[in-house]
């Protein structure tokens, strides 16, 4: 049945209070389809406008709200509020002074008079299309071009908090961490109740490894903005990145209760999971939200296969899809002998293979940046050697430059860890001149094939039947074939060896093995 305007109307505007604003965007498109001047359909679409950063597009549509029935005084407020949000402070001031003329209450725009006045004396942003056009570069992922220009309007506007926080975003975007924090940071000087840039520092801290300072960072920006959806699903991450589940899932879903179409809580809520069935569910309602999530979509093939249904993955094989590298990765395992168990978080696949280790070894770590993978191993084998430079990357790997992942030279003070401070090249050869003991589990977190093969090669003497082998970024990503995964190929060949993969995670591409015929 048909729904008449007020009914559809009634229907947006209860989609628009319960955070479903595709829903919303449904219902009033079709009232103006049927009448184009329709006020209140024209209002609630400009504040959705607002609410996703169109502010430009906001405009023309709270105009035509007015045009239509200028006697209500919220029309007036979401217009003014709009072109305060754009900086153009005269047009503000006019608008503000035609509301008075119309009669609406002095107490009602109040607050909006103080507002104008108060940035209208103090403009510290460059025009609104120049920030626009900075901005627009920034989201098309020109983000060089956006730092030149970002860059180039410091000039004019060396006091704009917004040029800084865009400033360190497109630094952070092109790997340069340390200017992006101190762009954050100057920002924050300018505007100390800045809680997006706050929460782009913490992005940048998380990036750095620097877990503590980043939930710290995203904290004071949820104390801001407690309404701070985008900030709570990024706490979710730093947490999960602890091994704090229970409180990454509580952030997940704070984000959720804010933002119910958050499809990026939903994912991460999947690298939560503890069983295929609870990891199905999160999918689902991925797809549900966004039915052409690739990542999603591809996963949810492959959750099926390891339930028995085989029909979706390969039907993907058979598709453009099958160059994508999560299906490679997916069709990898699924061809070996034995499925392995799967697992959905780095943190479940260590206590796997905790579990099935040799507890009377120590065990050793190839990468071991800020020392978080090192810290939960010790725990159980209270002795751990770990080999690092902590200056990060030694050379280029994919889109991340040479020293990334550094942790600034600072060395993890962890109670029965020793640490081997240099690159594997030089390091290895010395240490294992020495009779070492056994590993009871290597983990290799060294991502480069040079940097794997190098630390496999140098470690075989400790290595036997008995040691689990894990490498942390193994599958998924676009080149995986060329990496760990090459390296452990090539060592087993050089040295006749076979391996059984024990257990898998594609979401966080991390693969135990152990040697066979060795």
């Amino acid at each position: 049945m048909e729904l008449t305007l007020d009914q559809a109307l009634i229907k947006g505007v209860e989609a628009h209070k319960a955070g479903k604003a595709q829903e919303a965007d449904r219902y009033y498109p079709a009232i103006l389809k049927a009448q184009p001047k329709h006020p209140d359909a024209n209002h609630n679409i400009g504040v959705l406008a607002v609410g996703i950063g169109k502010v430009q597009e906001s405009l023309s549509f709270f105009k035509t709200a007015l045009e239509v029935n200028p006697s209500i005084a919220q029309f007036w407020l979401s217009y003014i509020d709009a072109l305060i949000k754009l900086n153009r402070m005269d047009d503000a001031k006019t608008v503000l002074d035609e509301a008075k003329s119309k009669g609406i209450k002095g107490d009602v725009i109040k607050p909006l008079s103080k507002k104008v006045i108060s940035k209208s004396s103090d403009v510290k942003d460059p025009p609104q299309d120049q920030l626009q056009s900075l901005i627009n570069h920034y989201t098309q992922g020109l983000f060089q071009k956006a730092l030149t220009q970002g860059s180039q309007l410091l000039k004019d506007f060396p006091n704009s908090f917004n040029l800084y926080n865009i400033i360190g975003a497109a630094n952070k975007s092109l790997g340069n961490l340390d200017k992006a924090i101190e762009a954050f940071n100057k920002a924050l000087s300018l505007k100390p109740d800045y809680a997006e840039a706050y929460n782009n520092m913490a992005i940048a801290l998380t990036d750095q490894g620097k877990i503590e300072e980043a939930i710290k960072a995203y904290s004071k920006a949820l104390s801001l903005k407690p309404d701070y959806a985008e900030a709570y699903n990024n706490m979710g991450i730093a947490l999960r990145y602890q091994g704090k589940l229970d409180e990454a899932i509580e952030a997940y879903n704070k984000a959720l209760s804010l933002q119910p179409e958050n499809t990026e809580s939903y994912w991460n809520l999947y690298g939560t999971s503890g069983n295929i069935k609870a990891a199905k569910k999160w999918i689902e309602q991925c797809l549900k939200v966004d039915p052409n999530h690739e990542q999603a979509k591809l996963t949810l093939s492959a959750l099926k296969f390891y339930e028995g249904d085989k029909s979706e993955f390969r039907a993907l094989i058979k598709s453009p899809a099958k160059d994508h590298p999560y299906v490679r990765s997916f069709n990898w395992a699924f061809s070996l002998p034995k499925l392995p168990l799967l697992h959905f978080h780095r943190w479940s696949l260590f206590e796997h293979m905790i579990a099935q280790s040799r507890k009377d070894r120590p065990f050793y770590e190839f990468g071991v940046w800020r020392g978080e993978a090192f810290k939960y191993l010790i725990k159980t084998f209270k002795k751990g050697y770990g080999f690092d430079t902590f200056k990060g990357l030694p050379e280029d790997w994919h889109n991340e430059k040479t020293g990334s992942y550094s942790s600034e030279g600072n060395i993890p003070k962890v109670d029965g860890g020793e640490f081997i401070v240099g690159k594997f090249e030089d390091t290895l050869p010395d240490f294992f001149s020495e009779t070492r003991p056994m590993a009871s589990i290597i983990n290799f977190d060294a991502d480069l094939y040079s940097s794997t093969i190098c630390a496999l090669n140098y470690s075989k003497s400790v290595i036997d039947e008995h040691t689990i082998l894990i490498f942390d970024e193994f599958i998924m990503n676009k080149n995986w074939e060329e990496d760990e995964y090459k390296a452990l190929e090539e060592f087993c060949s050089n040295n006749h060896f076979e391996y059984e993969v024990l257990a898998i995670s594609f979401f966080t591409a991390q693969v135990a093995v152990r040697l066979i015929a060795i």
